[in-house]
Protein backbone atom coordinates (compact mmCIF):
# COMPACT_ATOMS: atom_id res chain seq x y z
CA UNK A 1 0.00 0.00 0.00
CA UNK A 2 1.02 3.76 -0.52
CA UNK A 3 2.60 5.23 2.22
CA UNK A 4 0.74 8.70 2.54
CA UNK A 5 1.93 11.94 3.75
CA UNK A 6 -0.97 14.35 5.55
CA UNK A 7 0.18 17.99 4.93
CA UNK A 8 -1.34 20.07 7.78
CA UNK A 9 -1.07 23.95 8.50
CA UNK A 10 -0.30 23.35 12.55
CA UNK A 11 -0.66 19.99 13.98
CA UNK A 12 -1.57 18.59 16.76
CA UNK A 13 -4.32 21.07 17.63
CA UNK A 14 -7.34 20.67 19.76
CA UNK A 15 -9.97 22.59 17.64
CA UNK A 16 -8.94 20.30 14.26
CA UNK A 17 -9.32 16.66 15.59
CA UNK A 18 -10.65 15.25 12.40
CA UNK A 19 -7.21 15.98 10.95
CA UNK A 20 -5.70 13.57 13.53
CA UNK A 21 -8.82 11.24 13.49
CA UNK A 22 -8.08 10.82 9.45
CA UNK A 23 -4.37 10.19 10.09
CA UNK A 24 -5.23 7.28 12.57
CA UNK A 25 -7.44 5.70 10.46
CA UNK A 26 -5.83 5.84 7.50
CA UNK A 27 -2.72 4.33 9.15
CA UNK A 28 -5.66 1.61 10.94
CA UNK A 29 -6.38 0.54 7.40
CA UNK A 30 -2.93 -0.53 6.55
CA UNK A 31 -0.77 2.66 4.92
CA UNK A 32 2.37 4.17 6.20
CA UNK A 33 1.89 7.44 7.11
CA UNK A 34 3.26 10.62 8.68
CA UNK A 35 2.55 14.32 9.03
CA UNK A 36 3.77 17.36 7.44
CA UNK A 37 3.05 20.33 8.92
CA UNK A 38 4.43 24.29 8.56
CA UNK A 39 4.24 24.30 12.69
CA UNK A 40 4.18 21.64 15.15
CA UNK A 41 2.46 22.27 18.36
CA UNK A 42 3.67 21.25 21.78
CA UNK A 43 1.44 18.54 22.73
CA UNK A 44 1.24 15.68 25.82
CA UNK A 45 -0.22 12.82 23.12
CA UNK A 46 2.74 10.46 21.53
CA UNK A 47 1.95 9.47 18.13
CA UNK A 48 3.01 6.27 16.56
CA UNK A 49 3.79 8.22 13.09
CA UNK A 50 6.86 10.72 12.51
CA UNK A 51 5.83 14.46 12.62
CA UNK A 52 8.21 16.85 10.24
CA UNK A 53 8.37 20.49 10.16
CA UNK A 54 8.43 21.58 6.70
CA UNK A 55 11.72 23.03 5.35
CA UNK A 56 13.58 21.78 8.69
CA UNK A 57 16.64 19.34 8.21
CA UNK A 58 16.06 19.26 4.51
CA UNK A 59 18.92 16.25 2.92
CA UNK A 60 20.04 18.06 -0.48
CA UNK A 61 20.84 14.06 -1.01
CA UNK A 62 17.57 13.46 -2.41
CA UNK A 63 18.04 16.07 -5.33
CA UNK A 64 18.85 12.45 -6.73
CA UNK A 65 14.62 11.73 -6.78
CA UNK A 66 13.47 14.99 -8.18
CA UNK A 67 11.53 14.41 -11.73
CA UNK A 68 12.31 17.37 -13.93
CA UNK A 69 9.73 17.09 -16.10
CA UNK A 70 7.81 17.33 -13.07
CA UNK A 71 9.51 20.24 -12.41
CA UNK A 72 8.25 21.73 -15.28
CA UNK A 73 5.08 20.97 -14.53
CA UNK A 74 5.50 22.59 -10.61
CA UNK A 75 6.79 25.86 -12.42
CA UNK A 76 3.84 25.70 -14.41
CA UNK A 77 1.35 25.29 -11.88
CA UNK A 78 3.39 27.83 -9.48
CA UNK A 79 2.98 30.48 -12.37
CA UNK A 80 -0.83 30.15 -12.34
CA UNK A 81 -0.98 30.92 -8.51
CA UNK A 82 -2.36 34.57 -8.09
CA UNK A 83 -2.47 34.42 -3.78
CA UNK A 84 0.75 32.85 -3.17
CA UNK A 85 4.21 34.63 -3.70
CA UNK A 86 5.37 32.74 -6.00
CA UNK A 87 9.27 32.25 -5.27
CA UNK A 88 8.23 31.24 -1.70
CA UNK A 89 6.02 28.83 -3.11
CA UNK A 90 8.38 26.99 -5.44
CA UNK A 91 11.40 27.02 -2.98
CA UNK A 92 9.13 25.39 0.29
CA UNK A 93 7.70 23.04 -2.99
CA UNK A 94 11.20 22.25 -3.28
CA UNK A 95 12.00 21.81 0.10
CA UNK A 96 9.43 19.59 1.20
CA UNK A 97 9.41 17.66 -2.22
CA UNK A 98 12.93 16.27 -0.98
CA UNK A 99 11.56 15.66 2.44
CA UNK A 100 8.63 13.62 0.80
CA UNK A 101 11.14 11.53 -1.00
CA UNK A 102 13.35 11.04 2.24
CA UNK A 103 10.39 9.39 3.54
CA UNK A 104 9.85 7.43 0.75
CA UNK A 105 6.17 8.57 0.22
CA UNK A 106 3.95 7.87 -2.44
CA UNK A 107 0.58 10.11 -2.04
CA UNK A 108 1.09 13.60 -0.76
CA UNK A 109 -2.77 14.44 0.86
CA UNK A 110 -3.33 18.16 2.18
CA UNK A 111 -5.93 19.38 4.85
CA UNK A 112 -7.38 22.98 3.62
CA UNK A 113 -7.09 23.92 -0.24
CA UNK A 114 -5.25 27.01 0.73
CA UNK A 115 -1.06 26.98 0.84
CA UNK A 116 -1.01 23.50 2.40
CA UNK A 117 -2.93 22.78 -1.11
CA UNK A 118 -0.26 24.61 -3.10
CA UNK A 119 2.90 22.98 -1.54
CA UNK A 120 1.60 19.59 -1.56
CA UNK A 121 0.48 20.18 -5.43
CA UNK A 122 4.58 21.32 -6.26
CA UNK A 123 5.82 18.81 -4.02
CA UNK A 124 4.37 15.86 -5.63
CA UNK A 125 5.10 17.32 -9.15
CA UNK A 126 8.61 17.83 -8.44
CA UNK A 127 8.55 13.65 -7.25
CA UNK A 128 6.19 12.70 -9.76
CA UNK A 129 3.37 11.26 -7.40
CA UNK A 130 -0.15 11.71 -6.56
CA UNK A 131 -1.74 13.88 -3.99
CA UNK A 132 -5.13 15.48 -3.30
CA UNK A 133 -6.55 17.72 -1.14
CA UNK A 134 -9.71 18.33 1.51
CA UNK A 135 -11.61 21.47 2.37
CA UNK A 136 -13.33 22.30 5.56
CA UNK A 137 -15.21 25.95 4.98
CA UNK A 138 -13.03 29.17 5.46
CA UNK A 139 -10.47 27.88 3.19
CA UNK A 140 -13.67 27.49 0.43
CA UNK A 141 -16.00 30.49 1.48
CA UNK A 142 -13.64 32.69 3.22
CA UNK A 143 -10.54 33.42 1.69
CA UNK A 144 -10.37 30.89 -1.31
CA UNK A 145 -6.99 30.71 -3.18
CA UNK A 146 -7.04 29.68 -6.69
CA UNK A 147 -8.89 26.94 -6.03
CA UNK A 148 -9.94 26.28 -9.73
CA UNK A 149 -6.20 25.75 -10.47
CA UNK A 150 -5.91 23.30 -7.10
CA UNK A 151 -8.67 21.32 -8.31
CA UNK A 152 -7.36 20.92 -12.00
CA UNK A 153 -4.09 20.18 -10.90
CA UNK A 154 -4.84 17.21 -8.66
CA UNK A 155 -5.08 13.55 -8.92
CA UNK A 156 -8.35 13.86 -6.56
CA UNK A 157 -10.31 16.42 -4.22
CA UNK A 158 -12.36 15.73 -1.67
CA UNK A 159 -16.06 17.61 -0.64
CA UNK A 160 -17.16 16.88 2.94
CA UNK A 161 -20.58 17.63 2.28
CA UNK A 162 -22.90 18.07 -1.41
CA UNK A 163 -22.79 21.61 -1.19
CA UNK A 164 -19.11 22.01 -1.46
CA UNK A 165 -19.39 19.09 -3.98
CA UNK A 166 -21.72 21.00 -6.36
CA UNK A 167 -19.80 24.44 -5.71
CA UNK A 168 -15.94 22.69 -6.62
CA UNK A 169 -17.67 20.67 -9.93
CA UNK A 170 -18.86 24.47 -10.77
CA UNK A 171 -15.32 26.17 -10.37
CA UNK A 172 -13.36 23.62 -12.40
CA UNK A 173 -13.13 20.41 -14.60
CA UNK A 174 -11.66 18.04 -11.88
CA UNK A 175 -11.87 14.55 -10.29
CA UNK A 176 -14.18 15.71 -7.18
CA UNK A 177 -15.52 13.36 -4.35
CA UNK A 178 -17.63 13.47 -1.93
CA UNK A 179 -16.44 12.39 2.11
CA UNK A 180 -17.56 13.34 5.09
CA UNK A 181 -15.05 13.70 8.04
CA UNK A 182 -15.40 10.27 10.20
CA UNK A 183 -15.63 9.72 14.26
CA UNK A 184 -14.08 7.11 15.59
CA UNK A 185 -16.62 5.09 16.84
CA UNK A 186 -14.84 3.11 19.24
CA UNK A 187 -13.74 6.11 21.21
CA UNK A 188 -17.00 7.51 21.81
CA UNK A 189 -19.24 4.98 24.20
CA UNK A 190 -22.55 5.12 24.54
CA UNK A 191 -23.64 5.71 28.08
CA UNK A 192 -26.98 5.12 29.35
CA UNK A 193 -27.61 9.07 30.84
CA UNK A 194 -28.47 9.60 34.39
CA UNK A 195 -32.28 10.98 35.15
CA UNK A 196 -32.69 14.60 35.93
CA UNK A 197 -34.84 17.13 35.96
CA UNK A 198 -32.79 20.00 34.47
CA UNK A 199 -32.37 20.00 30.92
CA UNK A 200 -28.73 19.99 30.25
CA UNK A 201 -27.49 21.82 26.94
CA UNK A 202 -24.03 21.83 25.85
CA UNK A 203 -22.41 24.33 23.37
CA UNK A 204 -18.76 22.80 21.73
CA UNK A 205 -16.35 25.31 19.99
CA UNK A 206 -14.58 28.18 19.32
CA UNK A 207 -16.59 31.39 20.16
CA UNK A 208 -16.43 33.20 17.23
CA UNK A 209 -19.09 34.54 14.52
CA UNK A 210 -20.41 31.01 12.76
CA UNK A 211 -20.82 29.39 15.39
CA UNK A 212 -23.90 31.28 16.49
CA UNK A 213 -23.57 31.09 20.20
CA UNK A 214 -25.17 34.79 20.13
CA UNK A 215 -28.09 33.40 18.43
CA UNK A 216 -28.18 30.28 20.74
CA UNK A 217 -28.17 32.73 24.16
CA UNK A 218 -31.00 35.31 22.79
CA UNK A 219 -33.05 32.40 22.12
CA UNK A 220 -32.51 30.82 25.89
CA UNK A 221 -33.95 34.31 26.97
CA UNK A 222 -37.33 34.04 28.15
CA UNK A 223 -36.93 30.15 28.17
CA UNK A 224 -34.35 29.04 30.47
CA UNK A 225 -35.85 29.72 33.62
CA UNK A 226 -39.47 28.34 32.75
CA UNK A 227 -38.03 25.43 31.27
CA UNK A 228 -35.58 24.97 33.76
CA UNK A 229 -32.06 24.82 31.55
CA UNK A 230 -28.90 24.72 31.78
CA UNK A 231 -26.09 25.53 29.10
CA UNK A 232 -22.52 24.66 29.47
CA UNK A 233 -20.44 26.11 26.97
CA UNK A 234 -17.14 24.72 26.21
CA UNK A 235 -14.47 26.30 24.38
CA UNK A 236 -12.46 29.74 23.91
CA UNK A 237 -12.02 32.58 21.28
CA UNK A 238 -12.49 36.72 20.06
CA UNK A 239 -16.16 36.93 21.65
CA UNK A 240 -15.78 35.47 24.28
CA UNK A 241 -16.37 38.56 26.61
CA UNK A 242 -18.83 39.85 24.63
CA UNK A 243 -20.75 36.87 25.12
CA UNK A 244 -20.25 37.10 28.73
CA UNK A 245 -21.92 40.19 28.81
CA UNK A 246 -24.47 39.28 26.84
CA UNK A 247 -25.39 36.51 29.12
CA UNK A 248 -25.32 38.92 31.50
CA UNK A 249 -27.54 41.70 30.20
CA UNK A 250 -30.11 38.47 29.51
CA UNK A 251 -30.20 37.32 33.10
CA UNK A 252 -28.60 34.36 32.09
CA UNK A 253 -26.15 34.01 34.85
CA UNK A 254 -27.80 31.26 36.78
CA UNK A 255 -27.97 29.41 33.47
CA UNK A 256 -25.16 29.63 31.20
CA UNK A 257 -21.54 28.45 32.49
CA UNK A 258 -18.53 29.44 30.21
CA UNK A 259 -16.15 25.89 30.95
CA UNK A 260 -13.21 27.57 28.92
CA UNK A 261 -11.51 25.30 26.76
CA UNK A 262 -11.55 21.21 27.10
CA UNK A 263 -8.98 18.48 25.81
CA UNK A 264 -10.60 15.79 23.17
CA UNK A 265 -10.61 13.41 26.12
CA UNK A 266 -12.50 15.34 28.19
CA UNK A 267 -14.80 15.82 25.41
CA UNK A 268 -14.88 11.71 24.82
CA UNK A 269 -15.80 11.51 28.60
CA UNK A 270 -18.34 14.14 29.22
CA UNK A 271 -20.86 14.72 26.16
CA UNK A 272 -22.75 12.05 27.06
CA UNK A 273 -23.76 13.92 29.99
CA UNK A 274 -25.68 16.39 27.81
CA UNK A 275 -29.46 15.98 26.88
CA UNK A 276 -28.47 17.27 24.47
CA UNK A 277 -25.82 19.50 21.99
CA UNK A 278 -26.55 23.39 20.40
CA UNK A 279 -24.95 24.01 17.51
CA UNK A 280 -26.39 27.21 15.76
CA UNK A 281 -24.19 27.40 13.05
CA UNK A 282 -24.34 29.85 10.62
CA UNK A 283 -22.85 31.71 8.09
CA UNK A 284 -20.41 34.80 8.94
CA UNK A 285 -20.56 38.01 7.71
CA UNK A 286 -16.91 37.54 5.55
CA UNK A 287 -18.37 34.09 4.28
CA UNK A 288 -16.76 31.62 7.44
CA UNK A 289 -18.44 28.72 7.78
CA UNK A 290 -18.46 25.13 9.28
CA UNK A 291 -19.37 23.05 6.12
CA UNK A 292 -19.31 19.01 8.41
CA UNK A 293 -18.62 19.76 11.83
CA UNK A 294 -16.94 16.56 13.82
CA UNK A 295 -18.90 17.99 16.81
CA UNK A 296 -22.16 16.71 15.47
CA UNK A 297 -21.11 13.54 14.70
CA UNK A 298 -19.42 12.70 17.99
CA UNK A 299 -22.71 14.03 20.11
CA UNK A 300 -24.24 11.85 18.11
CA UNK A 301 -21.65 9.41 18.93
CA UNK A 302 -22.32 9.33 22.81
CA UNK A 303 -26.19 9.06 21.83
CA UNK A 304 -26.34 12.69 22.62
CA UNK A 305 -29.15 14.28 19.98
CA UNK A 306 -28.27 17.32 18.57
CA UNK A 307 -30.13 20.79 17.58
CA UNK A 308 -28.43 22.46 14.91
CA UNK A 309 -29.25 24.57 11.59
CA UNK A 310 -29.73 23.77 8.22
CA UNK A 311 -26.44 24.55 6.29
CA UNK A 312 -24.31 22.73 4.71
CA UNK A 313 -23.04 19.83 6.08
CA UNK A 314 -25.37 20.05 9.27
CA UNK A 315 -28.19 19.14 7.35
CA UNK A 316 -26.64 15.91 5.73
CA UNK A 317 -25.49 15.19 9.45
CA UNK A 318 -28.69 15.31 11.70
CA UNK A 319 -31.54 13.97 10.49
CA UNK A 320 -35.33 14.51 12.23
CA UNK A 321 -35.21 11.08 14.18
CA UNK A 322 -31.37 12.22 15.59
CA UNK A 323 -32.32 15.64 17.03
CA UNK A 324 -33.77 19.25 15.34
CA UNK A 325 -32.56 21.39 12.38
CA UNK A 326 -33.46 24.84 11.96
CA UNK A 327 -32.72 27.65 9.60
CA UNK A 328 -29.38 29.63 10.47
CA UNK A 329 -29.26 32.60 12.84
CA UNK A 330 -33.82 32.41 13.30
CA UNK A 331 -33.69 32.85 16.91
CA UNK A 332 -37.78 32.06 17.34
CA UNK A 333 -36.68 28.66 15.18
CA UNK A 334 -34.04 27.86 17.94
CA UNK A 335 -36.20 28.72 20.58
CA UNK A 336 -39.05 26.35 19.43
CA UNK A 337 -36.88 23.75 18.78
CA UNK A 338 -35.51 23.96 21.79
CA UNK A 339 -38.75 23.69 23.60
CA UNK A 340 -40.27 20.70 21.44
CA UNK A 341 -37.12 18.99 22.90
CA UNK A 342 -37.82 19.89 26.71
CA UNK A 343 -41.38 18.52 25.94
CA UNK A 344 -40.15 15.01 24.32
CA UNK A 345 -40.34 11.98 27.32
CA UNK A 346 -37.28 10.43 28.83
CA UNK A 347 -37.85 7.24 26.78
CA UNK A 348 -38.48 9.75 23.57
CA UNK A 349 -34.33 11.55 24.01
CA UNK A 350 -33.14 8.13 24.78
CA UNK A 351 -34.66 7.09 21.57
CA UNK A 352 -33.29 9.57 19.53
CA UNK A 353 -29.81 9.25 20.97
CA UNK A 354 -29.92 5.62 20.18
CA UNK A 355 -30.88 6.32 16.05
CA UNK A 356 -27.91 9.40 16.71
CA UNK A 357 -25.54 6.89 17.17
CA UNK A 358 -26.70 4.51 14.90
CA UNK A 359 -26.57 7.21 11.91
CA UNK A 360 -23.33 7.60 13.30
CA UNK A 361 -22.00 4.63 12.88
CA UNK A 362 -23.85 3.82 9.41
CA UNK A 363 -22.66 7.14 7.78
CA UNK A 364 -19.96 8.63 9.33
CA UNK A 365 -17.48 5.94 10.77
CA UNK A 366 -13.72 6.83 10.62
CA UNK A 367 -13.06 3.52 9.86
CA UNK A 368 -15.56 2.95 6.80
CA UNK A 369 -14.50 6.70 5.45
CA UNK A 370 -10.82 5.84 5.93
CA UNK A 371 -11.22 2.94 3.59
CA UNK A 372 -12.97 4.92 0.97
CA UNK A 373 -9.93 7.45 1.25
CA UNK A 374 -7.78 4.40 0.79
CA UNK A 375 -9.10 3.11 -2.46
CA UNK A 376 -9.06 6.87 -3.80
CA UNK A 377 -5.45 7.04 -2.69
CA UNK A 378 -4.25 3.40 -3.98
CA UNK A 379 -6.32 4.67 -7.38
CA UNK A 380 -7.26 7.95 -7.97
CA UNK A 381 -9.31 7.57 -11.14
Amino acid sequence: MKKVAFIAPTYPVLSETFIQTEVDSVNACGHDVCVMTFDREESEKSFDYDIVEIGRDVRMSQLTNINWTGFIRAVSFVSKQTSLPKKSLLAYGFKLALQLSEKEIDHVHAHFCQHTAAHAIVAAKLLNITCSFVAHGHDVYEFAYDIQQKISSSDFVVAVCKDMLRDFKSMANGNVKLLHCGVNTQQFQLRKKTEAKQLRLVFLGRLVEQKGIHHLIDALAPIAEPLDIHLDIIGTGDLEQPLKLQVEEQGLTQNVTFLGAKSHEWVKENLSHYDSLIAPFCFSETGCVDTGPLVLKEAMAVGTPVITTNIMGCKEIVSPETGFVVSEKNVEELREAIERFAQLSSNDKTEMGLKARQRVTKYFNSIKQAQQLSQWIEDPT
